[in-house]
């Protein structure tokens, strides 16, 4: 009989079952949001300045600009799919890989949702950006709302670093 202690890190056989967390299908929200904001960009591109911002100074005034482009504005869009292919990437392998010891399926099943959750949450940032070049948002809603993102999924994975640990150790 092991101590409790190290009960818990020996490998048991029946710990090798893939698939934890949310189901993959969740990735399609992310790709309706994306076609939604194509959608709206390519119907309103005539609203769209001739120059865009692409810098912002310290106190938010805009210090440089580029002429409109499709290029330029589906730029958000190439980023969304790019970034998406990588949060789907490690979110297979997270749900996929060699589970050796119980806490990792906690380990696992949080850092999964989380990419669900964190990529979920990329998109709309960039989404919104994306619209903001259409002058639909306001940029005093744009702001907050891009800040707000960042900072939560910044909390969010401390907090799940604290609270599931880093990978058999806390």
């Amino acid at each position: 009989m092991l101590p409790a202690a190290l009960e818990s890190s020996v490998m048991e056989p029946g710990l090798r079952k893939g698939n934890v967390g949310l189901p993959s299908h969740w990735f399609l929200i992310h790709a309706v949001i994306i076609v939604v904001s194509i959608v709206t960009v390519l119907r309103n591109y005539d609203l769209i300045p001739d120059q865009l911002p692409v810098h912002f100074n310290g106190s938010w005034t805009v210090d440089r600009y580029v002429d409109k482009s499709y290029s330029i504005v589906f730029i958000p869009t190439i980023m969304q799919v790019l970034g998406i292919l990588l949060f789907i990437y490690e979110y297979w392998r997270m749900r996929r890989g060699k589970q050796q010891v119980r806490e990792d399926l906690t380990y696992r099943r949080a850092w999964s949702n989380f990419m669900i959750t964190a990529s979920f949450l990329f998109v709309i940032l960039l989404s919104v950006v994306q619209l903001n070049m259409t002058s639909l948002l306001n940029i005093n809603f744009v702001i907050p709302v891009v800040l707000s993102i960042i900072a939560f999924i910044i909390l969010y994975a401390y907090t799940l670093t604290y609270w599931a640990g880093q990978r058999e150790s806390r």
